[in-house]
């Protein structure tokens, strides 16, 4: 077996770690090692091929990490942007259960989507149903809300 054969299973190896992996670190380490298993193909018989192969291995990991890698990173999310927020954040709603009544917490019921959501008034105010609100934000299962222009509306639920 050659060295350049050695550099491409190297290669190969971290290509199937990459694949079971959230990040592409990985992947340019495998293309490092291929670029070295090229350089010991390319000079098999020269007395510094050690060296070339390492050089080759040292000087392409750092373009592959900050050339090649921004443009096959996998997607990222910002954690900021849940699902939740893309859903239900600035959407109407109508409220099913009055929402800012005494001797409940400020917490009522919402429906959007067919879903029944808890609510809270995000300025505390009381809300009847009926009513269309806008969702302003959600903390754990309680959706913020402020009434719409529209005050009230009729429905046949």
């Amino acid at each position: 077996m050659e060295i350049w054969h050695i550099w491409a299973i190297i290669g190969f190896v971290f290509l199937f770690i990459e694949m079971f992996t959230p990040t592409t670190f990985f992947l340019t380490l495998a293309g490092a090692s291929f670029f070295a298993g090229i350089a010991a193909w390319l000079f098999p018989d020269n007395p510094n091929s050690t060296a070339i192969q390492v050089g080759a291995f040292v000087v392409f990991l750092p373009i592959f990490y900050y050339v090649v890698r921004p443009f096959i990173k996998k997607n990222e999310t910002d954690p900021s942007d849940t699902g939740m927020d893309a859903k239900y954040i600035n959407q109407t709603a109508i409220v099913s259960k009055p929402i800012g009544v005494p001797n409940t917490n400020g917490i009522g019921e919402i429906k959007i989507y067919g879903e029944v959501w808890q609510a809270k008034s995000c300025d505390g105010s009381e809300i009847q149903p009926n009513t269309m609100v806008k969702i302003i934000k959600n903390e754990s299962l309680i959706m913020f809300v402020e009434k719409c222009q529209a005050q009230k509306i009729d429905s046949k639920d």
